[in-house]
């Protein structure tokens, strides 16, 4: 009787829980958003996004592999612990747009193992462009034909390896993005001078050489960037196949260990708010640097404590200031110090438990779905001294209310 017993409550601990009601609202919220159909196809399978782009003075709703990717790879933490509905049908319509994306860079010969952030579409004049949409490419923004990047290609990776499938994309990465790292250039970006030096060998973020090398340029700015942040999303997919694939070749291990090193500078030097182009504050540099942790990244092992701290402090903040309802900010700081935490004492308790109830205050809920609305963009970056982009899009910023809210 008694093996009995033990062996059902083993049974229970392996068992998927019911997400609670409010975590099924927003659930529900990411289930009904997901595009079905679009007069874009490349859109189907995507979420919304609504960036607002200074330059324009406006704000034009769009989609993106990124924010996709980040939906699902969220959902699939959430997967392993809880029952979501037909959560297959949400992975099925969106792999098969990244799916999209990888046929998109093999038909214009683009750096293989990489995906750009917008969808391969094409313009009125016959013309091949990345971009969200046309109508505004054949207008006044003609600066959104843009290239791959390593960033969005990062998120892809995470997802094929969680999926175990494209192999090829997998082994492609880990290859060639150290194709482009921080080492004898001639120019420099400008934002990246602020807290750098040069030389620094880590990886940059287009998967493009910069101008004036190329005629027909496709990044921002025209010089590519180190991004503290991307270079923590590219250590996670490095880690992660390292630790349980192959090895990696020996020029992505050099990048590799060049890329913590910088890391380690800039939170030695307090500089976590100065480092990221395309990042808008410090929590995402410390949700990139726990998931780059929980992969085993060992370079990065020595600054966990530190992370942690600074985390905490900020939480403790933004309990301190609830009138900057900065719910989303909330969402990844309750993820980062979940996993940075993992012996819990009572007054850590205590402050997890305020803080998930400020996120819940900040949920808008209605009869039939639950988001999470912010004032805070979930990433943006400055291009060309005159276009700021910020990035925010309910669906992602609820699947991070989930992934907070659900975790243990």
């Amino acid at each position: 009787m008694k093996i009995v017993l033990i062996l059902s409550f083993v049974l229970s601990l392996w068992a998927k829980q019911d997400l609670s009601p409010l975590e099924k609202k927003l659930y529900k919220f990411i289930q009904n958003t997901q595009y079905k159909e679009h007069y874009i196809k490349r859109y189907i399978g995507t979420w919304p996004t609504y960036p607002k782009y200074s330059g324009a003075r406006k704000e034009i709703p769009e989609s993106n592999s990124f924010m996709t990717l980040q939906t699902i790879v969220l959902l699939n933490a959430v997967d392993k612990d809880y029952n979501l509905e037909n959560v297959e049908d949400i992975y099925t319509l969106a792999d098969n747009q990244i799916q999209n994306y990888v046929l998109d860079a093999k038909q214009t010969n683009e750096i293989e193992g990489t995906i750009s952030f917008w969808p391969l579409l094409q313009a009125d004049n016959g013309k091949w462009i990345r971009s969200f949409d046309t109508q505004w490419y054949n207008t006044s923004m003609r600066i959104l034909n843009v290239g791959n990047d390593f960033d969005s290609s990062s998120q892809a990776f995470s997802w094929f390896y969680k999926r175990k499938t494209n192999k090829e994309f997998l082994n492609n990465f880990v290859k060639n993005v150290s194709s482009f790292v921080d080492a004898n250039r001639s120019l420099e970006h400008p934002a990246n001078k602020k807290w750098k030096s040069k030389n620094s060998g880590a990886f940059l973020t287009w998967a493009e050489t910069e101008a004036p090398e190329k005629p027909v340029n496709r990044i921002m700015d025209l010089v590519n960037d180190v991004d503290c942040v991307v270079n923590l999303n590219i250590l996670t997919a490095l880690s992660s196949y390292e630790n349980n694939i192959a090895e990696l070749p020996q020029k992505t291990i050099d990048a590799k260990i060049n890329s913590c090193k910088l890391i380690h500078k800039v939170l030695l030097e307090n500089k976590e708010g100065q480092c990221a182009t395309w990042y808008t504050r410090k929590s995402h540099f410390y949700l990139a640097f726990s998931k780059a942790y929980e992969a085993d990244t060992f370079c990065l092992q020595e600054d966990k404590d530190l992370v942690y701290k600074r985390a905490k402090i900020r939480a403790k903040y933004l309990l301190e200031h609830k009138n900057m309802k900065a719910y989303t900010e909330i969402s990844e700081l309750l993820i980062v110090l979940k996993s940075l935490k993992k012996k819990r004492t009572f007054f850590f308790n205590k402050m997890i438990i305020a803080l998930e109830n400020e996120l819940k205050k900040g949920i808008v809920q209605r009869e039939k779905y639950a988001y999470l609305p912010s004032k805070h963009s979930l990433f943006g970056g400055q291009a060309f001294s005159v276009f700021h982009f910020d990035w925010y899009g309910r669906a992602n910023a609820t699947a991070l209310a989930l992934r907070a809210l659900s975790m243990k």
